[in-house]
């Protein structure tokens, strides 16, 4: 976004709302106000029935108290990282312009939800040393997204921005640490209510793991111990936090905790150690430690002594202050308002990574509303200038009463100028030459074509393919036998105009097909356009409509001239079949040459042509994987559907790990080793939807059409030809 002056940041959490104001002052942040308003009781507490309502009213104190410093200043907001879902993959270095097309289809392909029913978005960072351009995919449910939407709404609150909160600790940690390329690896845990992020900032790029693990499950644990001696929610939340309890507390509550810790650290390590598998020579040793969950007595400890990691907390900001009287309880909170920072600094337009996932009608609406002023100042310059050429003419009108002369010499302009008309439109009405009579009938028959194309998709359409056939799904498409497919595809659509014997004008069509149907008992599929209700039957029961520009000439139509293929290897067309009438079903044998086209790679219906052949297995639907390493995750593992588990972007860190090569290091004399493109970068091909044994046949469909109107003047030339595709 562009950059502000001032921004909000407001982060509404399990245990309370937190909010920064920023301002961007002689380049550096400042905060000129901060805000942190706990919830009447945790959301995570068993005994809160409506956690919205609780939002609600935490919301309503919030937009009471500073209504007047939130009119006219963006409002970025954020989402749990469990709210949301990440993927990280990387890209091969290719032209910019074609960056945005290859980063649609990896999220197609990465996203486990159908690609409508999520807003996304993406952040394309700084190319790696191999020259891969690392990319992150970040999604959320237009369901969820619609429901805090509507929540913000009601308390008057209208977010510009809304983004994940690991993304958030990411940008407030590359702007208060001042990262830049240099910069050693920085990690950070955030450790929140419900859940944790573990996060990997390396040099430009950042990558984030999130895990169900948080602060309330130390509490639901303690509540699990104590239950008997009537400790509820509330009482282990303050025994948790307490620094000080008697010896029995401090027991009991070491031995509640001692489980959800050991998970803590788990998964904490487990995270550190997929990135660096992922990552080669990548080692972590030190990191930050966020969230009030950290101030758990012991906690910090057991975690860094366990993972043999330099665990510090996040105690202050280095280069963002609060001054006046409120700077001790600013400093006192930075532990806690490391998200709301990220987010008022990508208010600003600071954030090195901008990611936005506000549904785009209302990022429109938004745009069209904040141009709303310039438009009434546009309208307000234009009855200025109406109003004084209004003016003008009154003026003019005055001084031409005033010269009776100008205006009897004016008048004769106009009778002279009225002459000139009439003798123009005498000379156009006798103008009928051949190029006046050909350019009118161009636009006279300009709809002809439209109705041909139309005509024609509905007379294939006519063979009434099964849904699955023109569906997305190729699992489904393979699913069918070819033979038993119906579905018959336009490749190519032309005509040539011409002139009948009784001058009538005309046109030949001809429309190339491909199709797989063909029963048992059939050695090509005529029958099968001919048959009752299909598409030759179609064309002669719609051979004249008052609606079309032209009618059919029934006796025109003409059965393809089949050529079968099978695998992509064209074999001899059959006999000549031009002049054979739809009724006629003779002639099944192959003969002649094939077409120009042979060898153009076709994967049957619902296929793509031009792509580059599948190598592997062509049996058995789609390979695993997408275009550009597949739905593997991360790690570049490909999977079955393009999903993983976990809500880091990669494969579940427990299971079996697959360590890319190490990079080949050359010296100033070496020669760099071979590289095999088609081994070592294979490009994969379409879904493949027909097996090397399977068979397709191609014809051409031929008819001609009368167009409706007067006879043709003058005879076209006899090599013109139009053709649509």
């Amino acid at each position: 976004m562009p950059p502000n002056r001032t921004a909000w940041g407001i982060e509404v959490g399990q245990f309370a709302l937190k909010a920064l104001r920023v301002e961007l002052v002689d380049g550096e942040v400042t905060v000129t106000d901060f805000t942190v308003i706990p919830h009447k009781r945790v959301l995570a507490d068993p005994a809160v029935s409506d956690q919205t309502g609780m939002i609600r009213v935490t919301l309503a104190a919030f937009v009471t108290e500073n209504a007047d410093r939130l009119a006219g200043v963006p409002v970025v907001m954020s989402l749990p990282g469990n709210a949301g879902f990440a993927r990280f993959s990387s890209l091969p270095s290719v032209d910019a312009k074609m960056l945005p097309s290859m980063v649609e289809y990896e999220a197609k392909q990465q996203i486990p939800f159908p690609i409508d029913e999520v807003e996304w978005d993406s952040h394309i960072f700084a190319q790696d040393e191999s020259g891969q351009c690392p990319i992150g995919i970040f999604a959320v449910t237009k369901e969820r997204l619609q429901e805090l939407l509507s929540l913000y709404a009601e308390c008057g609150i209208e977010p510009d921005v809304l983004t994940l909160s690991p993304v958030a600790v990411a940008n407030a940690l590359q702007y208060d640490l001042e990262l830049d390329e240099s910069s050693p690896v920085v990690a950070c845990v955030d450790i929140g209510t419900t859940s944790s992020d573990a996060i990997v900032i390396d040099k430009s790029s950042c990558w984030f793991r999130t895990f169900p693990i948080g602060g309330s499950n130390f509490t639901e644990s303690i509540v699990q111990t104590l239950e008997k001696q009537g400790v509820n929610y509330g009482k282990a939340e303050r025994i948790k936090v307490d620094r000080m309890p008697t010896e029995n507390v401090l027991r009991a509550r070491t031995m509640a905790m001692r489980g959800v810790t050991g998970q803590l650290v788990d998964e904490i390590g487990r995270s550190r150690e997929f990135y660096q598998d992922a990552h080669q020579g990548t080692e972590i040793h030190d990191a930050y430690g966020v969230g009030s969950t950290l101030k758990i007595s012991g906690l910090r400890t057991k975690i860094a002594g366990d993972l043999r990691l330099n665990l510090k907390r996040f105690e202050e900001f280095k280069r963002v202050r609060l001054a006046g009287p409120d700077a001790p309880d600013f400093a006192a909170h930075s532990i806690n308002l490391l998200t709301a920072l990220g987010l008022g600094i990508q208010g600003l337009g600071l954030a090195k990574v901008q990611l936005n996932l506000s549904p785009i009608s209302r990022v429109r609406q938004r745009i069209w509303k904040s141009k709303t002023p310039w438009f009434v100042a546009a309208a307000a310059l234009f009855i200025l200038t109406a109003g004084a050429m209004f003016t003008r003419v009154i003026i003019d009108s005055r001084e031409l009463n005033k010269l009776k002369d100008s205006a009897a010499a004016a008048n004769t302009i106009v009778e002279q100028a009225q002459a000139l008309i009439e003798k123009l439109r005498n000379a156009q009405e006798a103008a009928n030459d051949v190029a006046t009579t050909n350019i009118t009938a161009l636009l006279e028959d300009r709809e002809v074509w439209a109705y041909l194309v139309s005509d024609t998709y509905s007379a294939l359409a006519a063979a009434r393919p099964a849904s699955e056939e023109v569906g997305s799904d190729p699992a489904k498409i393979v699913s069918i036998s070819p033979p038993d497919r119906r579905l018959v595809q336009l490749e190519d659509f032309s005509g040539s105009p011409k002139v009948d014997a009784n001058n009538n004008r005309q046109i030949e069509v001809s429309v190339r097909i491909t199709l797989t149907h063909l029963p048992a008992e059939d050695s090509e599929p005529t029958k099968f356009l001919n048959q009752k209700d299909g598409i030759l039957d179609w064309l002669r029961k719609n051979k004249d409509r008052p609606e079309a520009p032209y009618t059919i000439v029934e006796e025109s139509l003409v059965v393809p001239n089949w050529t079968k293929i099978v695998g992509g290897t064209r074999q001899a067309p059959t006999s000549d079949s031009s002049g054979t009438t739809p009724g006629d079903q003779s002639g099944s044998g192959f003969s002649g040459s094939p077409s120009s086209d042979s060898g153009k790679s076709s994967f049957g219906g619902g296929g793509m042509q031009g792509r580059k052949k599948h190598l592997g297995p062509q049996a058995g639907g789609p390979s695993g994987g997408g275009t550009l390493g597949g739905a593997g995750g991360e790690s570049g593992d490909s999977g079955s559907n393009g999903s993983s588990s976990g809500t880091d972007g990669s494969s579940d860190p427990t299971a079996s790990k697959t360590k890319r090569k190490r990079t080949e290091v050359v010296g100033v004399d070496e020669k760099l080793p071979e590289i095999d493109l088609a081994k070592d970068a294979p490009i994969p091909a379409a879904p493949l939807l027909l097996s090397p044994t399977d068979v397709r046949f191609e014809g051409i469909l031929k008819f001609t059409v009368t167009v409706k109107g007067a006879p043709a003047s003058v005879a076209p030339a006899t090599d013109g030809s139009a053709e649509g595709q």
